[in-house]
């Protein structure tokens, strides 16, 4: 597993700079990690530390919106941002029931690829940081979150999907 996939298409001064600040990021999660398993402790600070990122990120989102508890809005908020162009995302469903999302880069993974981490711990560095997706989609209770795949388990896209909670 190379990662030979997770290639940019998208390249200006702007998206590359955010880039390099979700890379920083990577590279201090891994290392904050590596540090504190030489102290005994396992992940689960980062675990709840990036949980709660997410959680807050939600927060903010749902402030923003015209009704938080609308799953439609929500389909049509989500990845509007400056993190569409970030992580290449492309909307593959969009009903009144489903919404299915791909990313087709991802800065972290080509960051630690570059700090040399094999592709287990590549897949468990993913794991840990997704724990801000999962703790953002619990802010939504009119949706479920589904995490089908990711590039750091070798597939060419990170799938996500969201479904209408009735």
């Amino acid at each position: 597993m190379a990662f030979e996939n997770n290639k940019p298409t998208i390249s200006n001064y702007g998206v590359d700079g955010m880039r390099d600040i979700s890379a920083r990021r990577a590279s201090t999660i891994a290392n904050m990690i590596d540090e504190a398993k030489k102290l005994g402790l396992d992940d689960s600070f980062a675990r709840k530390a990036i949980g709660k990122y997410g959680a807050d990120n939600a927060c903010a989102m749902r402030a923003a919106m015209k009704n938080p508890d609308d799953f439609n809005e929500f389909a049509n908020e989500f990845g509007t941002d400056h993190n569409k162009d970030i992580y290449e995302m492309e909307v593959v469903e969009k009903t009144e029931d489903k919404f299915g999302i791909d990313f087709h880069y991802c800065p972290y993974v080509t960051e630690w690829v570059k700090q040399g981490r094999t592709p287990e711990e590549i897949a468990r560095l993913c794991d840990i940081t997704m724990e801000g997706d999962r703790e953002f989609a619990k802010q939504f209770p009119c949706l479920k979150f589904e995490l089908v795949g990711t590039i750091a388990d070798g597939l060419p896209v990170c799938q996500l999907r969201f479904t209408r909670q009735k």
